[in-house]
């Protein structure tokens, strides 16, 4: 039996740290909420490695919901995506933890789980090889270039490819955010799609607020108001929808968003679904 690990042992800058959140949620956030559990066995493998000192972030119930919520979403767009490019490559930005290709491996797609070195050191420490046609690859998104740094081949450069990227721009600079899409604009096959999630500019600089996030050192450093304003950032970026996790909650908690509207802008807390147009 491997032996279990001491999370103060691991060491991770204060944005990397963040990854525990949603593996947190995966692992254990059915528990509490059972009809969003995502039935995540590989976050259930790496808690147990971990033992039971993490336990805590769990009191924080709005970042596990909008944790289960998103990877509700985030599964059900991407599973529609690989139903019409079942042969496609797979990409998730800033993977953390996370094995989203436990339930989207369909046989014949790719998968890349994209991060910094120390997370993807981490990553194979703690996660279990499950197939093939997935792997890891050590890049910085905040480092201009990135997009070099994937090594697609030749096939998965022509082809629409799906994209992810969750839990990772509220914590970079304005600066930082924009360049992120412009390599994704200018390098992205036509075709392919992005999934992202943003959070209010009201919420910047107050990660404060946030039990799960306080701890780390990280800050709210970017939002946006909607998703129309992220597609904005680049001419190939063309807006699929735009979901809020207030459809979590029913039709009241979507009308009072609604109405606050002229205030806020848009969702609170919400999720990009785009699309990379012609050149």
């Amino acid at each position: 039996m491997k032996r279990q690990i001491d999370r103060s042992s691991i060491a991770l800058d204060a944005i990397s740290s963040t990854l525990l959140i949603p593996l947190i949620a995966r692992a254990r956030g059915g528990d509490i909420y059972p009809w969003l559990d995502p039935g995540d066995v590989q976050a259930q493998h790496v808690m147990a490695r971990f033992g039971h000192d993490v336990d805590p972030l769990l009191q924080d119930r709005s970042a596990m919901l909008n944790v289960l919520w998103r990877t509700r979403l985030m599964k059900r767009l991407a599973e529609d995506f690989f139903q019409h490019h079942p042969a496609s490559q797979g990409i998730n930005l800033g993977a953390g933890l996370s094995d989203y290709f436990q339930w989207l491996n369909n046989g014949h797609n790719r998968w890349l789980d994209a991060d910094l070195e120390g997370v993807v050191t981490l990553r194979h420490l703690l996660l279990p090889e499950h197939s093939a046609t997935a792997s890891d690859v050590c890049i910085d998104l905040t480092q201009r270039g990135w997009w070099e740094q994937l090594g697609l081949n030749d096939r998965a450069t022509r082809e629409p490819m799906l994209l992810l990227c969750e839990g990772v721009l509220m914590y970079l600079t304005p600066t930082q955010v924009r360049a992120f899409f412009n390599e994704i604009g200018n390098n992205a096959p036509e075709g392919s799609e992005l999934i992202c999630d943003f959070m209010t500019p009201m919420g910047i600089g107050h990660a404060h607020m946030a039990p799960s996030v306080s701890g780390t050192g990280a800050q709210f450093r970017w939002g946006a108001h909607n998703a129309l304003e992220i597609a904005h950032f680049h001419p190939r970026l063309e807006l699929l929808a735009q979901h809020t996790v207030a459809e979590l909650y029913g039709w009241a908690y979507c009308w009072a968003e609604m109405c606050m509207t002229p205030w806020t802008g848009g969702p609170l807390y919400g999720v990009a679904h785009l699309q990379i147009a012609q050149p």
